[in-house]
């Protein structure tokens, strides 16, 4: 008999956004999108929270119509090295589990088992 294997897809939800709202506490609760400039209202959405989007906020959508959608929306600028410091992160405590880990971008992890 063929054994099975198990594969798991990890995926972080709304990863950019999930890193500034465990960083900022004061974040808890409200809407945040991380933008690509958020002085420029024609800068555009990397990643919003579940509460942004249940606004209808949606990642690429430019700052400006989020904030038309969600005028209390917190934007902030993006921080990669701190996205990749904890993707890093992350990726360490998986590889406690299992050699086999594949990273396909910076919050999505393929764990073969």
């Amino acid at each position: 008999m063929k054994q099975l294997r198990t594969i798991a897809l990890i995926d972080c939800q709304s990863f950019y956004a999930s890193v500034e709202k465990a960083a900022n506490p004061e974040y808890k609760n409200k809407p945040l999108a991380v933008c690509g400039d958020p002085l420029r209202r024609s800068g555009i959405v990397l990643a919003a929270c579940p509460l942004a989007k249940g606004y209808g906020v949606t990642t690429a959508e430019r700052i400006g119509d989020a904030l038309g959608k969600c005028p209390e929306l917190i934007v902030v600028q993006p921080r990669m090295a701190e996205y990749i410091r904890v993707s890093l992160q992350i990726t360490e405590i998986y590889r406690t589990f299992t050699d086999l880990v594949e990273q396909f971008s910076i919050d999505v992890l393929l764990r073969p088992c």
